[in-house]
């Protein structure tokens, strides 16, 4: 008896699994678009709004939903303190500080903080330059993302329930 409500309990557990990934995936291309509408804000910011960075930052994260407004309020406040850091490590720093429990991979991470790094010393049009590359760039993994999600959301589903099935007959 004991052991039957194991077994259940393994496929049920596998199968969870697999649909949380598969929830992950669709929020990864979630969070993009949400870097996206913030790239494409701050690229307005900067280029209609005349304001210095930091005040781009506040006002577009303001525009923006948790983490990214916390995210990008942070990177201003700690930039009008002037505690003598650059903007690439105080950028960098909030990335990892406030989007790590995004569905963000290491890489979109490390790539946002590439943006930081760029941004943090051009002057006004490099920066718009720097904006509409990432932009671009958001779009394409978007695009690429997008046409194979329902795919992988069935297989991580399907093998979450398989692979709970297997180690159920493993056990039996």
């Amino acid at each position: 008896m004991l052991r039957g409500i194991a077994i259940v309990l393994l496929v049920i557990s596998c199968g969870l699994l697999g649909f949380t990934k598969s929830k992950a995936e669709s929020g990864r291309i979630k969070d993009l678009k949400m870097l996206r509408r913030m790239t494409s804000l701050l690229s307005g910011a900067v280029s209609y709004g005349a304001v210095p960075l930091p005040s781009a930052l506040w006002s577009v994260g303001g525009k923006m939903g948790n983490p990214y407004k916390e995210f990008m309020q942070q990177v201003s406040k700690e930039l009008d303190d002037l505690s003598g850091q650059s903007f690439t490590e105080v950028f960098s720093r909030n990335v990892d500080s406030y989007l790590l429990d995004t569905h963000l991979r290491r890489e979109d991470r490390e790539n946002l903080k590439a943006l930081g790094a760029d941004m943090g010393f051009l002057d006004k049009q490099m920066q718009l330059q720097t904006l509409q590359a990432y932009h671009a760039e958001l779009d394409q993994k978007i695009e690429e993302l997008q046409e194979g999600l329902p795919v992988r959301m069935k297989l991580y589903q399907s093998l979450g329930i398989m692979g709970g099935l297997f180690f159920a007959i493993l056990l039996i």
